[in-house]
């Protein structure tokens, strides 16, 4: 890192993969049990290791859809309150279509 560029930090022993597990939880407490196994469940996500940004993976663009009209503000807000808690910045969601498992043979 250059001399004089500032990071910040996380808070020590936390790991961003976290981050989302604790955006489950709380959606899992907010959300009737039968539309979280559904909806949010099967989500996956990444986290850059500054926080600053979480890619959140959906299965097809129909669930894409469901996902960023029903879900995706709540999820964005538990996100950003959570990060900032974490590392002071505010943390940007987004939703992409997970990637497809290459069919092709090598």
């Amino acid at each position: 890192m250059a001399e004089g560029q500032a990071t910040i930090e996380p808070q020590a022993g936390f790991r961003p993969a976290e981050l989302w597990a604790q955006c489950l939880a709380q959606l899992a407490q907010e959300l009737p049990e039968q539309q979280f196994n559904t909806w949010i469940k099967p989500l996956a996500a990444t986290v850059t290791q500054d926080l600053s940004r979480i890619t959140v993976f959906v299965g097809n663009r129909f669930k894409l859809d469901w996902v960023r009209a029903q879900y995706a503000g709540r999820m964005a807000a538990l996100l950003d309150q959570a990060a900032r808690q974490l590392s002071g910045q505010t943390i940007t969601l987004e939703l992409a279509l997970a990637p497809r498992e290459s069919s092709a043979k090598t």
